[in-house]
C-alpha cells in the first residue's frame, strides 16, 4: 500500500508547485491509482525479437486515473520500452494501437470489474497459482499480438461498470516518450550531427523524413520547447517526445509525472470543450439542457479561459497544444452553438406565450358567450323606448322588431350573436390552415425561340 501511495504522493507535491491553489482548493478532479497490470512486449532489451514461450524481461504497466468533475477521464498507462533499441523498432512501438504485446498479466479484480463473475469462460490464459496483493492473477499468452489500447479499453471498461457510467465511445490516445539517456554520443551537438534524420524520424513517428518535402517538415517536427540545455522537448497534437542529452543527470519518474501533469492539463481543457459540443449536437432543444449548457460553459470551462497553471512556461505548452488541436474554433462553435439554442427557446417561449394568451382570450370568449344572454334582453329593453323615427332610427328596427317578440326576440337575437361568433371563427381557422398560392415562377434560363440547339463536344484527339 506504500509504494501505491509514493506516486500520488508524488503527483500531489507536483500539483501544489504547478498548479495554482485556488483551483487545487475546489477540488477540481480525483486521483486514483489502479492495479497494475504485467506486459510482455515483442521486442527485448537490445531490440531483439521475443520467441514465443519466452517470459522473461516482463514490464510493470502502472495504472494511473483521473477523473475531472466534468465528465472528463484520463487513463494514463505508463510503463518501461526496452532498453537500447534503434529509432525504426522505437517507431513500431510508439503508438497505442502498435501491436507489441505478447503476454499479459491482469489481476482478478480487473477482470470481474471489466467483465462480470461469469466471463471467465471467456478469458484467454490460466490462473497462476497461488495470491499476489491479496488476488488470483491471470496470464495470458497472446496467440497474435496484442496492443497497449487493449489493455486500456479493458480498465475503460472496468471503471465505467464500477462507477455505472454509460461505455464511452470518444476517446483518443496520446502517447508521451521519454528517453532517459543516449549514451552513444558525448553531447547534444554531436548526437544531433549523427543522427539528424533519425531524431525527426523519432519525433514523428509516422512517416520517414528522407520522404517529406522541405517545405512540410517544420509542421511535422516541431521545435524544442525546453528551457534547460540537460533536455530537449518535442510536442504536437498527436504525441510529445523528451530526449536527455548526454552529461546530463538520468531522468527520473518524478519528472515524467511533472511533464505529464501540463499535458494533462492541456488534454483536460481540449476534452472539456469537446465534451460540451458533443452534449449540444444532441440536445433536444428543451429549456432546461439549454440551461445546463449554458452553466456549463460559463462555469465549466473556466480551465480553458482562465488557466490553472501557476507558471508562463507551462501555460505557453499548454496553449501550444491546444493551438495544434484547434481549440479555439471548437469553442467558438459551442458558444455559437448555445447562443442559437438560446433563440430556439426564446422563440419557443414566444410561441407558449402567444398559445396561452389564445387559451386566455378563448376562456374570455367563452365567459362572453354565457353573459351575452342578459346583455341581449338589456339591449332589447332599451330598444323598446328608443323612437325608431328618422334616419338613426333605421339601424334599430331589427332590435325593435325582436323586442316587440318578448322572451322568444331575446332567445333570436342570442342565437344570431352565437352564429356570428361561430362564423368568425371559422373563417379564422379556414384562414390560417389554407395553403398559400405561389406564383408559377418560369424555369431557370434562356428560352431559345428559334429551335433546338445542341452542343458537341470533340475530343482532344480530333481536329477543330
Amino acid at each position: 500500500m506504500a509504494e501505491y501511495q509514493v506516486v500520488n504522493a508524488i503527483q500531489h507535491h507536483i500539483e501544489a508547485n504547478l498548479l495554482r491553489a485556488p483551483y487545487l482548493a475546489s477540488e477540481p478532479y480525483l486521483r486514483l491509482r489502479l492495479r497494475s497490470a504485467g506486459q510482455w512486449l515483442t521486442r527485448l532489451n537490445g531490440g531483439s525479437v521475443r520467441t514465443r514461450g519466452n517470459l522473461d524481461e516482463g514490464i510493470r504497466a502502472d495504472m494511473l486515473l483521473l477523473i475531472h468533475r466534468s465528465g472528463v477521464m484520463q487513463l494514463t498507462i505508463a510503463l518501461k520500452l526496452p532498453d537500447n533499441i534503434t529509432v525504426s523498432q522505437y517507431r513500431e512501438m510508439a503508438f497505442g494501437s502498435s501491436e507489441v504485446v505478447c503476454a499479459s498479466r491482469v489481476s482478478e479484480p480487473v477482470l470481474k470489474a471489466a467483465y462480470g463473475r461469469h466471463a471467465e469462460p471467456h478469458l484467454e490464459g490460466e490462473w497462476e497459482p497461488g495470491l499476489e496483493e491479496g488476488v488470483r492473477w491471470r496470464l495470458a499468452q497472446h496467440e497474435s499480438p496484442a496492443a497497449v489500447s487493449d489493455l486500456f479499453l479493458l480498465y475503460l471498461g472496468a471503471v465505467t461498470r464500477a462507477i455505472k457510467s454509460d461505455p464511452v465511445g470518444d476517446w483518443f490516445c496520446y502517447p508521451a516518450a521519454f528517453i532517459d539517456r543516449a549514451d552513444c554520443c558525448n553531447s547534444e551537438d554531436s548526437f544531433k550531427d549523427a543522427h539528424e534524420n533519425e531524431l525527426k524520424n523519432a519525433i514523428s513517428r509516422s512517416i520517414d523524413v528522407s520522404e517529406v518535402r522541405p517545405e512540410a517538415l517544420p509542421s511535422m517536427v516541431p521545435e524544442d520547447c525546453s528551457l534547460t540545455r540537460s533536455t530537449s522537448l518535442y510536442c504536437n497534437m498527436s504525441s510529445s517526445l523528451e530526449v536527455r542529452w548526454p552529461g546530463s543527470r538520468e531522468g527520473e519518474f518524478a519528472q515524467h509525472l511533472q511533464r505529464l501533469v501540463i499535458l494533462e492539463s492541456a488534454l483536460l481543457q481540449y476534452w472539456q470543450i469537446r465534451l460540451l459540443d458533443r452534449r449540444v449536437g444532441v440536445t433536444d432543444g428543451s429549456i432546461r439542457q439549454v440551461r445546463e449548457l449554458q452553466r456549463e460553459a460559463i462555469f465549466g470551462l473556466r480551465e480553458y479561459r482562465d488557466s490553472s497553471m501557476s507558471f508562463g512556461t507551462a501555460m505557453d505548452l499548454v496553449e501550444r497544444l491546444l493551438g495544434e488541436w484547434r481549440a479555439d474554433r471548437l469553442y467558438e462553435h459551442v458558444l455559437e452553438s448555445i447562443d442559437q439554442l438560446q433563440q430556439l427557446v426564446v422563440a419557443a417561449e414566444s410561441k407558449r406565450s402567444a398559445r396561452r394568451a389564445n387559451v386566455l382570450a378563448g376562456i374570455a370568449l367563452i365567459v362572453a358567450i354565457f353573459l351575452g344572454l342578459p346583455a341581449i334582453d338589456d339591449t332589447l329593453e332599451i330598444a323598446k323606448s328608443v323612437e325608431v323615427d328618422g334616419f338613426l332610427g333605421v339601424p334599430l328596427k331589427p332590435f325593435s322588431a325582436l323586442a316587440s317578440r318578448g322572451e322568444q326576440g331575446t332567445w333570436i337575437g342570442y342565437l344570431v350573436f352565437l352564429g356570428a361568433v361561430f362564423v368568425c371563427l371559422l373563417a379564422l381557422t379556414l384562414k390560417r390552415g389554407w395553403p398559400r398560392t405561389r406564383s408559377r415562377r418560369r424555369e431557370p434560363g434562356i428560352a431559345w425561340p428559334l429551335g433546338t440547339v445542341r452542343v458537341r463536344r470533340r475530343d482532344d484527339s480530333q481536329d477543330g
